[in-house]
Formats: structure tokens, C-alpha cells, sequence
């Protein structure tokens, strides 16, 4: 199949699951590298590329959270009550967390630790607000982005002065001076937050895009060279080490997002139904494969062996990561299933 001729941002919520998919499992994969020093070139110079590749998979968080931004405005959009859109939401949330890290901190903390405290701290999310623990630090994060959310939806869409696209840009100047204000006045404590504060301009982005993936705005096909470029030149410029600290977490969006859009544009060019099957099937359970991978590895970590480092031992525990995660969606849905009045 030949790609299209112009770019359908509607294709963004046409290929959301698969968009999803693609960007966990890369997260995944990348995980082997800080948490167990996993590398996937097998010594082999041929694969190298292959392992930068993944190396690089934190850029699937930017990915996620972009398309997090643009799905929320079809939600918001189309029911403005803002607690229902957050009851919505903390639900989403809250049970792939009670299902599938709680048992894990009854032990850590109660059993292990004796601290109940704690327990109840990390099962209001506000651990790593607190404390900079970051095994669950993205749904932290999204909580928070959430609670925010309809304010930034306000801004940008609402407000009467400029245009969009200049509100845009002066809600990210905002978020920047603000991020850069913590990083220098509060440095230790910046440290402990900075993988969340510094992901929340590609969310903000993501927002703003959602209106046009709703409105179903076409780009030229030219955007897939732009899209290219930019992907390329961000891998190629943070393979380098140009950019330190949070210029290089606000970085990786110049990857993330182009990146976005090549997915799509792979997938339209394939047009393979199985392959979209397969991607599809992890973007369902993107947010439980998330917890449950970090809960598995912690667990593995906590056994005597936990600390071999091999590829096949790495992809097992992925393995048990998603099958964790898939009968964790199945009690979700039982659990939040609609109630039928007899």
C-alpha cells in the first residue's frame, strides 16, 4: 500500500491502541538497560544500532504522554463536568495500582518495613511527590496531569486573548520558567521530581494537538520528511550528549513526537491487520503492562538471583509482566463493569 498523499491526524486515534502498544513495549525493552545493564548487540557491532535503538525506549513516555493530552480533549470535549471527567479518570488509575502494586507494598511496607504510613502513602500516589520513589512515578505523574487538565483546556481553548497557538507557546514559557526555577532554587528536591516535571510540556502539546485530531486536520505529506528529520536528528543529538540534565528530558519530545507520526505512517504503509492485532493488544493494557513490569522486576530484583543479566531471562520477565497485566485487565473490567438493574 502506498502512503497516503497527506497526513490524517485522525489516523492518531484510529491507530491509538497500536500507538500505545508500540511505545510499552519499547519502554520495556529500554528498561534493561538502567535497572539490570541488559544490552541487546550481543557483542555483535551489526546489532549496535539495533541496541542504541532501544537505549532511547524512554521516548516512548514522551509518545504515551502526548497521545495522553490529545485523547483527553475528545473526553473533555465531549463532557466538560470536570469531576466526572476525574472520577473517570482516578478509576483508571487507581485499579491496575490496587490489583497489581498493592500486594506488593503490603509486603515492602507493612511486612517488611512496619509501616502502614507508608503503605498508604504510596497507594495515594503522593510517594513520589514525597519521597522521589519512582516505581510508579508515570501514573504519579498523570494523576497530577490529570487534576490539571481541564485548566490547561481553559487556557488554550477558552481564553480570549491571542490565538491558540500563541497560548500555546506562552503556557510552555511558563512551564519552563517554573521547571527551571525549581531546578536551580531547589536543586535535591528537583532531582527527585525531574523525570515528571520535565515530561509535562509534551503533554501540553499533546493537548493542544487533540483539537485538531478531532477536527480531523490534514497536513501535507511533506510533514512525514519533517516528522523524519526530526526523529533522526534527536536520536542522533542525544546519542551525542549535547544536552545534560533537563535540556535533555525536554529534548527527547523533539524525538517523541515526530516519532508519533511515524508509526502511523509505517502502519498506514503496511496495512497489515495482524500487526495491528499485535500492537493493538498491548496498547489495551499499556497502563497495567507499565505497573506491573516495575512490580515484576522488583520482585525478581528481590530474590537471590535477581541480579543476572542476560536478554532471555529479561524477556521472560516481560513475558510474566504482560500475562500480570492482561488478568489484571480482565478483573478491571469485571470490577468496573456497568451494574444491570434487574
Amino acid at each position: 500500500m502506498k502512503a497516503n498523499k497527506t497526513l490524517q491526524l485522525a489516523d492518531l486515534s484510529k491507530y491509538k491502541a497500536e500507538i500505545y502498544g508500540i511505545s510499552i513495549l519499547w519502554i520495556m525493552l529500554f528498561h534493561a538497560h538502567p535497572m539490570f545493564g541488559v544490552h541487546y548487540d550481543f557483542g555483535k557491532a551489526f546489532l549496535k544500532p539495533l541496541d542504541t535503538l532501544i537505549g532511547f525506549g524512554n521516548m516512548g513516555v514522551e509518545i504515551f504522554l502526548f497521545c495522553s493530552g490529545v485523547f483527553l480533549y475528545f473526553s473533555y470535549y465531549r463532557n466538560s463536568d470536570a469531576f466526572q471527567f476525574m472520577c473517570k479518570r482516578i478509576a483508571r488509575l487507581f485499579w491496575p495500582v490496587a490489583i497489581i502494586s498493592a500486594p506488593y507494598w503490603v509486603y515492602t511496607c507493612i511486612v517488611k518495613n512496619g509501616s502502614v504510613l507508608q503503605f498508604v502513602s504510596k497507594c495515594t500516589m503522593l510517594d513520589f511527590w514525597i519521597s522521589g520513589d519512582q516505581q510508579i512515578w508515570f501514573v504519579s505523574a498523570i494523576f497530577l496531569f490529570y487534576l490539571i487538565y481541564p485548566y490547561i483546556y481553559g487556557f488554550l481553548f477558552k481564553a480570549k486573548f491571542l490565538n491558540e497557538f500563541a497560548r500555546l507557546i506562552v503556557l510552555l514559557a511558563v512551564v519552563a520558567v517554573v521547571t527551571l526555577s525549581v531546578c536551580y532554587i531547589y536543586p535535591d528536591y528537583f532531582a527527585k521530581i525531574e523525570i515528571a516535571l520535565t515530561r509535562l510540556p509534551v503533554f501540553i502539546i499533546g493537548c493542544y494537538f487533540g483539537k485538531l485530531v478531532y477536527e480531523k486536520k490534514t497536513v501535507s505529506k511533506y510533514f512525514y520528511l519533517l516528522c523524519l528529520v526530526l526523529a533522526v536528528t534527536a536520536l542522533v543529538v542525544l546519542n551525542l550528549g549535547v544536552f545534560t540534565g533537563v535540556w535533555k528530558r525536554w529534548f527527547y519530545l523533539v524525538g517523541g513526537i515526530p516519532m508519533t507520526f511515524l508509526i502511523i505512517w509505517v502502519l498506514n504503509l503496511l496495512n497489515s491487520k495482524w500487526i495491528n492485532k499485535f500492537f493493538a493488544f498491548f496498547g489495551g493494557i499499556s497502563l497495567n503492562l507499565y505497573v506491573s513490569h516495575v512490580v515484576v522486576i522488583r520482585v525478581y530484583k528481590l530474590l537471590p538471583f535477581g541480579d543476572i543479566r542476560n536478554v532471555p531471562v529479561y524477556l521472560i520477565l516481560i513475558a510474566v509482566s504482560v500475562l500480570v497485566g492482561w488478568l489484571a485487565e480482565l478483573l478491571i473490567k469485571q470490577i468496573m463493569k456497568p451494574k444491570v438493574k434487574a
